[in-house]
């Protein structure tokens, strides 16, 4: 990415982010980058837009990339602190897919205990493959509560 001479344009990609630096500052968490996010990106866009967004660095990469293609004024070492920032704070988390998960990934990926993965797994084998979120909730010493808290996390 190139440093820009141009200001950010009014509407576009842009819009989706960050409205005003004082949203910027109380929604964001701490971290390095924050800062510099909120000088380069916050003029323009509202924290609560990126705060629901969750995407892989690569993703993040891009979406930063689109912006200095637009026009943000910024120098490579500060567009990658803002990609290292978003990507430490807004991560795209992969999907478990609960019928081919072994029982560490469901634990960590689920934040499971080890004997409700255990569970899950042992009732995968015995009873065969789950087709909905109801199935895995079923699971005998698994809280359904976490399931229900996961289930976007979910593949089948």
């Amino acid at each position: 990415m190139q440093k820009n001479s141009y200001s950010w344009p009014v509407l576009g990609i842009c819009a989706a982010l960050f409205l005003t630096v004082a949203n910027a500052q109380k929604k964001l968490p701490d971290g390095p980058g924050r800062e510099t996010l909120i000088r380069i990106c916050g003029a323009c866009h509202s924290a609560e837009n990126v705060a629901g967004m969750a995407k892989t660095r690569e993703e993040w990469g891009a979406v930063v990339g689109e912006m200095a293609a637009d026009g943000a004024q910024g120098t490579e070492e500060e567009f990658n602190q803002i990609v290292d920032y978003l990507a430490a704070h807004f991560p795209k988390t992969p999907k478990i897919n609960v019928n081919k998960a072994a029982a560490n990934d469901l634990m960590s990926g689920l934040e499971l205990s080890a004997k409700e993965a255990e569970a899950l797994v042992h009732y995968r084998q015995e009873k065969g493959s789950f087709n909905t979120v109801e199935d895995v909730e079923k699971v005998p010493g698994l809280d359904a509560k976490k399931i229900e808290a996961k289930k976007d996390r979910l593949e089948f």
